[in-house]
């Protein structure tokens, strides 16, 4: 029998508390696809049926119940083991200064404050928003701890070390009603005659984004740039083009109403690197290390394609 992960059971934990798999994603900030997916994936685990499902909610088996004392008091024992962990060490004590670019921010950020929070309560987070090369700089004159951004970039010198955390694929966004939105992945040949908005110069997403036309065979606008991820989208609302979405950005940027629709590409699917990065001679160097190693699955989750 395959184990259990903490997560999994943290999920199940939440889903008996809130009794709807929409509620206990909500309290846990993900997606409910994705709650419902490892909730499936621990039944198939155990072997039993945890929750009785119907449209009024969910509710525990007599085997859900039991499975469920046995859970909570595994995230209750693992809750202590990180407190003792934090009293015994200096892992990540006081200020910890966090950068992370403007195309990640509105989407993973969420996800960074509530890990690290949980991991490290006493850690005093300092959050700023910054472009790479400020981002960068910021790091490397020692006014930030660690920053989160798409790698590779070449304002990432040798004296930075990199901690790559997840691949954030890129989606076709496209306006609702377009000839192409009824097409599940679109090949490179449907995309040579597409005008793709970019964002405009200074973001690193416009060059991976180039690179990602490239790579599909899709023409950029020459003349038209957007300052933001939002403002793109909403230009692609408008009937303008299409544009390049990271996947962590789709649950916030084509949530329903927002007049675009989003469709996988055809392998090899481009995507950004994301990742975690701070100076290698930092004082706290091998703490950062394990934030990273924190990190890695949720924001992984974070930036999970939608099926």
């Amino acid at each position: 029998m395959e184990r259990p992960t903490l997560r999994q059971l943290e999920y199940m934990a939440a889903v008996a508390q809130h009794g709807t798999f929409g509620g206990a994603a909500d309290a846990v900030h993900v997606s409910q696809p994705a709650m419902s997916a490892q909730i499936a994936e621990l039944e198939q685990r155990l072997g039993v049926t945890l929750f009785e499902r119907d449209r009024h909610g969910a509710r525990l088996t007599v085997e859900g119940e039991a499975v469920l004392v046995a859970a909570r008091t595994v995230l209750d024992d693992v809750d202590r083991l990180l407190e003792v962990a934090a009293e015994r060490s200096d892992d990540l004590v006081g200020p910890l200064r966090i950068g992370v670019i403007p195309t990640m921010a509105p989407y993973l950020l969420p996800t960074i404050v509530r890990e690290t929070t949980r991991r490290y309560p006493r850690a005093e987070l300092h959050l700023a928003e910054r472009r790479t090369t400020d981002l960068v700089a910021s790091i490397e004159a020692g006014d930030l701890d660690v920053g989160l951004l798409a790698t590779p970039v070449p304002e990432v010198g040798p004296s930075l070390a990199v901690a790559d955390l997840a691949q954030d694929h890129f989606v076709l966004a496209l306006p609702e009603g377009h000839p192409y939105s009824g097409r599940s992945r679109l090949p490179q040949s449907a995309l040579a005659s597409l005008p793709m908005l970019l964002l405009e110069e200074g973001h690193c997403l416009r060059s991976h984004a180039q690179a990602a036309c490239s790579i599909i065979g899709a023409s950029p606008l020459g003349s038209t740039h957007a300052t933001s991820l939002p403002a793109a989208v909403q230009m692609v609302a408008a009937g303008i083009g299409g544009t390049l979405l990271p996947a962590s950005a789709i649950e916030v940027e084509a949530r329903p109403g927002s007049g675009i629709s989003t469709r996988r590409l055809r392998k090899p699917e481009p995507y950004r690197q994301v990742s975690l990065v701070w100076r290698r001679r930092a004082g706290r160097a091998e703490q950062y290390e394990r934030l990273a190693e924190a990190l890695r699955e949720p924001i992984a989750t974070a930036c999970e394609l939608p099926d």
